[in-house]
């Protein structure tokens, strides 16, 4: 499993993740971008998708193509009637046509997978049985979760950075399923930064210092 937190703040999406995956008794560390628990979305430059569960799933839907387009962004159509009425049917299209995803009797079998939708300001829940939920402020997913949202309860006011890092942190020291790096992103710029047991006290010192990170 995994744990994936995200923070909305001063007007962009924080999300950050472990780098563990794991298969029977056998664990590794996820090292290459196209293998991280987050990523960019395709053809959009303040939106990021991010992971728990199935690795096939996260293969298949990382690599839809048009999931936002130029006129969703142009008409400001990118919010929760989206994620709802669009998004969530193409995930769950995309990953039945690939075999992954099977009708039960007229009913949708859940999937292997949780997932964080960000857009700009705005962070959206999909759950395995692909119901949404539009976060307000805070949320954790994946194995990890219940450390990390403890952690995000005592670090509120704190910088965004920072509460990231401490609550995987803390995921990482409870459950055998979370290990570093830890990879961070935001909605501005969607670049990677890569937090380690050696480099992580420089995020958490420049937040000391008066710093949002």
């Amino acid at each position: 499993m995994s744990v994936v937190v995200a923070i909305k703040s001063e007007g962009k999406i924080v999300i950050g993740s472990d780098s563990q995956v794991t298969k029977g008794g056998t664990r590794t560390t996820l090292k290459n971008p196209n293998n991280y628990k987050i990523w960019k979305v395709d053809g959009s430059e303040n939106c990021l998708m991010a992971h728990v569960g199935n690795v096939r799933d996260a293969n298949v839907v990382r690599l839809m193509r048009d999931v936002i387009d130029d006129y969703d962004e142009y008409r400001d159509r990118v919010n929760y009637r989206f994620v709802v009425k669009y998004l969530v049917p193409e995930i769950t299209k995309t990953l039945k046509e690939a075999g992954y995803l099977k009708m039960s009797d007229g009913y949708l079998e859940y999937m292997d997978s949780s997932f964080l939708f960000a857009y700009k300001d705005q962070l959206f829940m999909i759950n395995s049985d692909g119901c949404v939920i539009e976060i307000d402020d805070y949320v954790a997913i994946g194995s990890g979760a219940q450390e990390a949202i403890g952690s995000l309860l005592s670090t509120e006011g704190q910088g965004a950075r920072r509460r990231i890092v401490k609550a995987i942190k803390a995921s990482a020291a409870n459950d055998i399923y979370v290990d570093y790096p830890i990879i961070l992103a935001d909605t501005s710029n969607t670049e990677f930064e890569i937090v380690t047991e050696k480099n992580e006290n420089k995020y958490l010192i420049k937040d000391n210092q008066g710093g949002k990170k």
